[in-house]
């Protein structure tokens, strides 16, 4: 397994545990009707927090593993499975763009009705998560994209 290939698992990896558990506590929130701003907002601030510094540790702790192999420029190889993985990744992130903008006047109507506390304040934390998960989504898209190519490979 490359030096790369591994940065993505650990990528995948952290992005679906520390992503993951952001998202499931603001579903369950959602479900309970409510909308904390800011628990949302800490919520937010501890998983970029916590997002950045496992990756850094992680991709220092590989590279400290295997210098020779780190230090070595993206093959072409490579870089092929990194330019191949933009177009999946760019299709998800527009369908979930898309799906929150034709989705929004129903969320604009219903969130008075099922959400406690300043519904404007809620639409706004909701769509906000919405293109946060396309952000993710997406690039949890092009990571797993180069693994299958790596896999695929090996």
């Amino acid at each position: 397994m490359t030096f790369r290939e591994k940065v993505l698992w650990v990528s995948v990896i952290a992005v679906l545990l520390i992503w993951g558990s952001y998202f499931l506590d603001l579903v369950t929130n959602l479900s309970a009707g409510r909308i904390e701003v800011a628990a949302s907002f800490g919520g937010f601030l501890r998983s970029v927090v916590l997002i950045v510094v496992v990756e850094i540790v992680a991709s220092v702790v590989l590279a400290i593993a295997s210098p020779r192999e780190a230090n070595m420029p993206a093959d072409i190889r490579e870089r092929e499975y990194a330019l191949s993985a933009y177009r999946p990744a760019y299709f998800v992130l527009s369908v979930i763009v898309a799906a929150t903008m034709l989705g929004t006047p129903a969320l604009v109507h219903v969130a008075p009705h099922l959400l406690t506390g300043d519904p404007a304040m809620s639409i706004a934390i909701v769509i906000g998560n919405l293109m946060l998960a396309g952000l993710v989504l997406s690039s949890l898209t092009s990571d797993i994209w180069q693994i299958v190519r790596y896999r695929r490979s090996a």
